[in-house]
């Protein structure tokens, strides 16, 4: 699985539209997943089941105002999106029986987190970070054999996840100096709306 984008906006509670819309983009997200389907009986017509891991994380020096002073310190950042989703697909006509297409789309429960850890501290979510929403997609499968088929399959979804951290630690001593982390929760929104695409293999066991 393939995400092109997500955004992390780092004021969603301000009071004014600049800050709210005030964010960074996490791309090129990478992962793997699951997915069961149900073809129902007599009809051109399945249901799908899936489930997957997508992720990207980031290394960088950043200027940074902890403790009332300007410090440059690492950061590792990136984001964790566990997508749940349950969908009704069809097969569009061809002509063909080696090569299908689909579409259809559904709903889906999102987990997302934003990961950050900075001069070595990270953070911890202290609440429960899953939106809901819906995705619609369209595909293509080329049969392989009688149970095999090689699978393309294009997505878009849009869900909205809002994680509360807090620093692990009150300080830590970075090269000597001891970095003093706030200890107020401070709240993060995660927006995946880039397009999904994804390759994988389909076996048909029954």
């Amino acid at each position: 699985n393939y995400i092109t984008s997500s955004k992390l906006f780092f004021n969603p509670d301000a009071a004014t539209d600049d800050l709210r819309s005030q964010y960074i983009t996490v791309d090129d997200m990478f992962g793997g997943g699951l997915e069961g389907r149900i073809r129902i009986k007599d009809a051109n017509v399945f249901l799908i089941f899936s489930g997957d891991y997508i992720a990207k994380m980031r290394d960088e020096s950043q200027l940074l105002a902890i403790g009332g002073t300007l410090k440059r310190l690492p950061v590792t950042e990136g984001v964790r999106f566990i997508p749940m989703e349950f969908g009704i697909n069809t097969y569009v006509p061809v002509g063909s029986n080696d090569i299908r297409l689909t579409m259809g789309g559904g709903v889906g429960d999102y987990y997302a987190i934003r990961t950050l850890t900075v001069a070595g501290v990270g953070v911890r979510i202290s609440n429960t970070p899953i939106g809901y929403g819906i995705h619609v997609g369209m595909g293509l499968e080329y049969r392989l054999s009688p149970i095999i088929a090689f699978r393309m399959e294009m997505k878009f979804r849009d869900p909205e996840v809002v994680n509360e951290s807090s620093f692990e630690q009150e300080s830590t001593n970075y090269n000597g100096s001891i970095i003093v982390f706030p200890q107020n929760p401070f709240r993060t929104k995660i927006q995946v709306d880039g397009l999904s695409l994804s390759l994988g293999l389909m076996v048909e066991i029954f």
